[in-house]
């Protein structure tokens, strides 16, 4: 067993018997063209500027993959290679990690990540104590741990400007400090994808009556209407104003789920008279993927709707990318389906009821909690509707109903043409484990979400975060996405 943990993971990593120090007469040899990545190097190691008897040795090589890289380290020098920047920051993470002061094992390493997008999901709306400072904390952990991706929300702590400066909270972050963490995540080698919601979870908005216009309905003031051409105004205002924070994005994010009133106003019912409730969904969201699309970027929308309504999928814009949700997922073996799709008012996590009785031994602890806690029990058969399995039953698995393929959306989304990115939770639901946020249940979903990502060779996974708690109940998950997607 090696004495030295790397986390994440290396995929090939060799230790010899011998630390190497490194002194005053090592220099550095860079073959890289990078000067930020040089000078990382240079100062975490105390090399001097230029090449010595010993060297630091940087160099580009093509054949690497975007983030793979090597590390070769003994007496007589080190070789860092890679491809790109990323790649020469996943190379420093791992040097950090190995570095005893001035020493450094020698050794060889070789290591690739398993999935294209890594991701965290800093969720300022919900995490109220999440200042500047705890931010500047996560982002440098993530890096710390290879992760690349960044999914920002903010609500109403984003410090909009204009006419819809009455949305920012007294708790907004400055656009200085947006800044600063933009800039600190991309310097360390992390995409940065900003969501701002277009339909639901909109009470930080429309609880203002400067807003009344647009709300769907006026009891909970959570979503705004999809027939009104100012909803579609408003969002593309704030969406301009958050955007010249985040240049250079590939991707805005832009929620769209539980849309829970959706054809409740006289407009929409009206609408819902020549149309579908789903065709209704994908109209509004089109709009917006269109505009987005002809900015340059990809949207990306969260997929439970979608699910529920397979017709909003088949008019959906074709450039829009999808966000699978699933946080009660905890195990390959998984007898549990999240069925949202023609329940009818009934339970939409359902397990087959046998569970409850001749197979119950066969139960992992933690997937038995969330049975109990969150599964209706139902003769699966009987259950689900002749829709429900025209649409989703190829994608169940051959076990079915005692074992239901774990996550079995993602192969349904991919067969339309989609790219999909998994999202599990590390803060999410109301369970808790000792009177802690309930992270065996959290780690679990994560492992065996990303398992299935790597498995369907989704695009990536990025780990969702909600309810007001303390920024530091995520460190957990950091280090399980970084783990179990590397």
């Amino acid at each position: 067993m090696n004495k030295f943990e790397i986390l994440p993971s290396c995929k090939e990593a060799v230790f010899h018997d011998e630390m190497v120090r490194i002194d005053e007469t090592w220099g550095i040899k860079d073959r890289s063209g990078l000067d930020r990545i040089k000078s990382k190097f240079q100062t975490v190691l105390g090399v001097a500027d230029d090449e010595r008897s010993k060297n630091l040795s940087l160099a580009r090589k093509e054949n690497l993959g975007e983030e793979e890289y090597r590390i070769d380290i003994d007496a007589a020098g080190m070789a860092i290679a890679a491809s790109t920047p990323q790649g020469f920051q996943r190379a420093y993470a791992t040097l950090i990690q190995l570095q005893d002061g001035p020493h450094l094992p020698a050794c060889h390493i070789h290591d690739w990540p398993r999935l294209p997008i890594r991701g965290m999901h800093l969720m300022f709306r919900c995490f109220r104590q999440m200042g500047f400072v705890e931010a500047q904390n996560l982002i440098a952990t993530a890096a710390r741990l290879k992760l690349n991706t960044l999914l920002m929300e903010f609500g109403d702590r984003f410090p909009f400007a204009g006419r819809h400066r009455i949305v920012a909270s007294p708790s907004a972050l400055t656009r200085a400090e947006i800044t600063a963490l933009v800039t600190q995540a991309r310097e360390q080698g992390m995409e940065i994808i900003p969501l701002l919601q277009s339909l639901g979870h909109l009470e930080y908005l429309l609880k203002h009556d400067a807003y009344a216009e647009v709300r769907e309905e006026d009891q909970h003031r959570a979503q705004m209407c999809p027939t009104n051409e100012k909803s579609f105004q408003i969002f593309t205002e704030l969406a301009e104003d958050m955007l010249q924070m985040f240049g250079n994005s590939r991707f805005m994010h832009i929620g769209a789920d539980e849309a829970r009133q959706l054809g409740h106003c006289p407009r929409c019912k009206m609408e819902m008279q020549k149309t579908s409730k789903g065709v209704l969904y994908a109209t509004h969201t089109n709009r917006i993927c269109e505009w987005l699309c002809r900015k340059g970027l990809t949207p990306i929308l969260w997929d439970d709707i979608l699910c529920a309504h397979p017709d909003a999928l088949e008019h959906l814009h074709p450039g829009a990318w999808i966000m699978y949700w699933d946080y009660w997922t905890t195990s390959l073996d998984n007898p549990l389906l999240v069925a949202r799709h023609d329940r009818a008012n009934k339970s939409h996590i359902v397990y087959d009821a046998r569970w409850q009785t001749e197979w119950r031994n066969e139960l992992p602890t933690v997937t038995a909690r969330v049975l109990e806690a969150y599964g209706q029990p139902v003769r699966l058969e009987e259950d689900l509707t002749a829709s429900f399995i025209k649409v989703y039953g190829p994608y169940l698995g051959g076990q079915f109903p005692k074992f239901v393929r774990p996550f079995p959306y993602l192969e349904y989304y991919q067969a339309k043409g989609r790219k999909v990115i998994g999202a599990p939770t590390c803060s999410g639901n109301r369970s808790s484990w000792h009177k802690l946020p309930d992270f065996p249940r959290y780690g679990e979903n994560i492992h065996s979400f990303a398992e299935r990502c790597i498995e369907a060779r989704s695009a990536g996974l990025i780990a969702t975060a909600w309810y007001n708690r303390m920024p530091e109940i995520l460190h957990p998950g950091l280090i399980e996405t970084a783990e179990f997607t590397w």
